[in-house]
């Protein structure tokens, strides 16, 4: 059934492949100064491999960059962390995780006056929402769960039932998939019921105990559906400690995730553009500092497919080289 996605995504792979290996991106010539990673959540293997890609990235485009994290998981840290990055003489440039939240427009209206370019990743933002000095690298939201709920109604084989989503917390990124996924839903297995977002958070453990909490409080639970990283270690350990099997679905390709699918008991993953719109992100900071605007659009928009067992070579590769670079916990 999902062969079809095996031949896209081994030409996918070979493509980037090539693109690391030989291509010669822009170099930020004659720019002192550092351009900077902002995220929260930092630890997450997830946010991890976006790090080590935008480093990778900035390496290529002959770019001083540096991380500026933490480790807390709040919307309310990340808003401080840009703003205080904008603060910073050296910034030439920062690439922003994640994704159009209203309040991070101060920080980017501050970083406009200082004539600091920004990409904001991971979602789509409406242009004019926020200045001219930001872009946007990011797979469709409104449109790629479509295909997912399509494949995910084809593997529930015609059951009736309810199916529920979580989210790691509600934000614009997380907010549409869920949105466009019930809608996909609703148009492929109009008989299944599509339950209301509920939260799971980043913390695997209360992660786990919020999905068995649902599966116990919905008897006639047949899928999960998550919008974040730790989906499938959620829905995997949740569908352990009930004994009951569902279609489940999460997002990612952490090596983790890659091996709940392989060993069944995840149905697949969403393959969000992770290496290639944090990479990406060093380029197009550096054409901007080096005031190639007309080489950007607004949005550069990515893929994001559904990864199910027969499609997993591809996204090991890229982890095989990242791992290595990886620290195991929050503290260590």
């Amino acid at each position: 059934m999902f062969k079809k996605f095996s031949s896209r995504l081994s030409i996918m792979f070979v493509l980037l492949l090539l693109l690391v290996l030989v291509s010669q991106p822009a170099t930020a010539q004659g720019i002192t100064g550092k351009f900077y990673w902002v995220q929260n959540t930092a630890w997450h293997p997830v946010h991890q491999l976006t790090q080590l890609s935008f480093l990778l990235g900035c390496e290529q485009a002959g770019l001083e960059c540096e991380l500026a994290t933490t480790d807390e998981t709040s919307l309310e840290a990340l808003i401080a962390l840009a703003e205080q990055t904008v603060d910073r003489e050296d910034n030439k440039g920062m690439a922003v995780w994640c994704c159009g939240l209203p309040q991070l427009k101060p920080a980017v209206e501050k970083a406009q006056a200082k004539g600091i370019p920004v990409v904001m990743l991971h979602g789509p933002v409406p242009q004019g929402d926020f200045p001219d000095n930001m872009v946007v690298i990011a797979a469709d939201t409104t449109k790629y769960p479509v295909p997912v709920a399509k494949a995910f109604c084809e593997a529930l084989g015609g059951q009736t039932g309810s199916v529920a989503i979580t989210q790691n917390n509600f934000n614009p990124t997380e907010d549409a998939v869920a949105k466009a996924f019930t809608e996909g839903m609703a148009k492929y297995c109009p008989d299944v019921k599509v339950l209301a977002p509920q939260l799971e958070g980043p913390e695997p453990t209360q992660a786990i105990a919020a999905a068995v909490a649902i599966m116990q409080a919905t008897p006639d639970l047949i899928g999960g559906f998550s919008t974040t990283g730790g989906g499938p270690t959620t829905w995997a350990g949740a569908q352990k400690e009930t004994g009951k099997s569902i279609i489940a679905v999460g997002m990612d390709y952490t090596r983790v995730n890659l091996d709940l699918v392989k060993a069944g008991q995840i149905f697949g993953i969403v393959a969000q553009p992770l290496f290639t719109e944090s990479k990406e992100a060093a380029v197009v900071l550096s054409r901007l500092a080096n005031g190639e605007n007309y080489k950007v659009p607004y949005w550069t928009e990515l893929e994001a497919p559904l990864v199910t067992a027969g499609d997993l070579d591809a996204y090991y590769a890229i982890l095989d080289g990242f791992e290595p670079q990886m620290r195991a916990t929050p503290s260590s």
